[in-house]
């Protein structure tokens, strides 16, 4: 056996069990949300900047679908859609799609409704004093601004929460 093939079969023996075991992991249930696949290298969020950033990315390029599924706190999605949902005829599949269109028309006219929250959300990227917590962030701009920015984490993964102080 010459030593490419030696180097082969080391290889096999070592990474055959180790890729075996990464199919077993479960899939996160973050994964996949509303048919969009979390891409976590166009849009990272392994810390409340990051997300914020993707978040800013996400508004830039008119991604309100993409905020919506995989940036935005999960939970606030979730019950949003369906409360939507429940307005709508259909089985569970097509009433959950049409909430989370409508979900996403709605976030989409919030912003035009009023631009100038996305400067802010701009202005946190550069300039926001930042409480990060194991699984809790808050961005405040040293201003006097009365609006802070939230973040929460799950699985590994930071969210833009829906609320203000």
């Amino acid at each position: 056996m010459d030593a490419r093939m030696k180097r082969l079969a080391w290889l096999i023996a070592f990474a055959w069990p180790i890729a075996l075991t990464a199919q077993d992991a479960p899939a996160s249930k973050l994964a996949k949300r509303y048919g969009y696949t979390y891409e976590a290298i166009l849009y990272p969020q392994k810390t409340p900047q990051e997300a914020l950033q993707a978040v800013v990315n996400c508004l830039d390029g008119k991604k309100i679908d993409y905020l919506l599924a995989h940036l935005t706190d999960p939970k606030f999605v979730d019950e949003s859609v369906a409360q939507y949902a429940r307005s709508y005829k259909g089985n569970d599949d097509a009433r959950t799609i049409l909430g989370f269109e409508r979900l996403v028309r709605e976030t989409v006219a919030h912003f035009q409704e009023d631009p100038l929250l996305i400067k802010e959300l701009r202005q946190y990227l550069k300039d926001a004093a930042w409480e990060v917590q194991e699984d809790a962030a808050i961005g405040t701009l040293k201003n006097a601004s009365p609006r802070r920015v939230f973040f929460r984490k799950l699985e590994e993964r930071w969210f833009l929460e829906n609320k203000q102080q």
